[in-house]
């Protein structure tokens, strides 16, 4: 809804049934032929064995494998993608620092209060 006299709008926001929230470790991406920017969020794991072979002491397994064969990489699951044109990646760039700069000053804060005390 448009309020011309205050000069503003207000947007709802709904949450669709597919909503989905993921843990993201990094980015890949780069422009589009459209000149978009594209960013693929990705999560890295270490890679799940293939098969392990554990110890076996009066019928109790012994703590780590003995035997694990497993690719010798880091997995980047990539989960989603993204593409924006260049003003909404300059805008969202923007948001993602002032929220990485209020997390520093609540950290140096904190930082702070446990120097009081000691």
């Amino acid at each position: 809804m448009v309020d011309k006299k205050l000069g503003t709008i207000k947007f709802e926001y709904k949450i669709l049934p597919s909503y989905n929230s993921y843990a993201v470790s990094g980015a890949h991406g780069g422009l589009n032929a459209f000149g978009e920017v594209v960013v693929n969020f990705f999560h890295e794991r270490a890679p799940i064995p293939k098969k392990q072979e554990y110890q076996i002491l009066n019928g109790h397994m012994q703590g780590a494998p003995i035997l694990e064969e497993k690719k010798d990489t880091i997995i980047r699951d990539v989960l989603f993608g993204v593409s924006m044109n260049p003003a909404t990646a300059r805008s969202l760039a923007d948001w993602l620092n002032e929220k990485a700069d209020l997390y520093d000053e609540k950290l140096s804060q904190q930082k702070q209060g446990v120097e009081k005390e000691s």
